[in-house]
């Protein structure tokens, strides 16, 4: 049986130090350790781009960045990676305010063992775990794996600064399922569960990268649609979501169709803040619902396109 391997990104400038955590980490039996080390901060940001290391050691004073700053400007690129910090015993107090902001343990140079620096490591990667799942729960839906409505609201206060910064307009889609509720009713809540399962999946491959894809609750979904420069614009994609949503579902002998009704809303046109754009929305979207078929229709028209 082989060896697990940690892969570790070294952020430090001190060759010597680089030198004695390689040294440290070769003397583990258990683990085998393999060091990408970089000698600034820059060089780092640069690194997990392209790489996703199991862990990050950090010193927090680089050529480059001094202080709780580099771990700060660190953090804020990959939240999900655990990050440990080092620094000289003069320096405490930043290790100190480093894990109070998120790092998962500090390391005081002049005082690293090697059993010292595989535990931190090892501790710091389970407790990433435990708290990403957290974090997941908090800002997911387990059944269909999109956002759900807290990280909805926060992605969309986002992309209002966004549209403000680059004058672009947000636009934001409603869909209630039609159809659903008969799915529920007649063969129970895991049929229709697969089915809202289904469908995530296939809002998520309908839209583009930029955008965000949710589940509000229930039967009803939500999409950002960032960087808009026209309204009609948003055309060809509630068509394509519609189309989507309205193939047919098969499970084991059944056959099941359903479609979608949508209204659409854009900031800054139709309301200034995110309560306002939803509420239009779902005007519109309700708009739709009453005819009964598949369609569209934009908060500021009364007319549905049907699909």
């Amino acid at each position: 049986m082989s060896e697990p391997i940690t892969h570790v990104l070294l952020i430090e400038d001190n060759p010597i130090d680089i030198l004695l955590i390689r040294e440290l980490l070769s003397k583990r039996k258990k683990t085998v350790y393999f060091v990408e080390a970089v000698n600034n901060l820059k060089s780092g940001l640069t690194f997990l781009q392209k790489e996703k290391p199991d862990v990050v050691l950090l010193d927090l004073f680089l050529p480059d960045s001094q202080g709780i700053k580099t771990f700060d400007t660190l953090y804020a690129q990959r939240l999900d990676i655990p990050i440990i910090v080092s620094t000289a015993h003069e320096d405490e107090n930043a290790a100190l305010l480093a894990v109070n902001n998120g790092a998962q343990d500090y390391l005081l140079k002049g005082n690293i063992t090697s059993a010292l620096l595989s535990r931190s490591i090892k501790y710091a990667i389970e407790r990433k775990k435990a708290e990403n799942k957290i974090t997941y729960l908090a800002l997911y839906d387990t059944l269909t794996d999109l956002p759900n409505r807290r990280l909805f609201f926060d992605r969309l206060s986002q992309a209002f600064s966004r549209a403000h910064r680059y004058q672009t307009k947000v636009g934001l889609m409603f869909i209630d399922l039609n159809k659903f509720k008969a799915i529920n009713d007649n063969y129970g809540h895991e049929m229709g569960d697969y089915v809202l399962q289904t469908v995530g999946t296939r809002i998520k491959c309908a839209v583009r990268e930029t955008d965000t894809a949710a589940r509000l609750g229930g039967d009803e979904f939500g999409i950002i649609l960032q960087d808009i420069k026209d309204e009609s614009d948003t055309n060809a994609i509630a068509i394509k979501v519609i189309n989507a949503i309205k193939k047919e579902y098969r499970v084991k002998e059944y056959v099941f169709n359903i479609g979608a009704s949508i209204g659409l809303s854009f900031y800054p046109t139709d309301g200034k803040d995110e309560n306002d754009l939803l509420n239009r929305a779902d005007k519109a979207m309700y708009l739709v619902k009453k005819s009964g078929n598949n369609g569209y229709c934009f908060c500021s028209s009364d007319t549905v396109s049907y699909v």
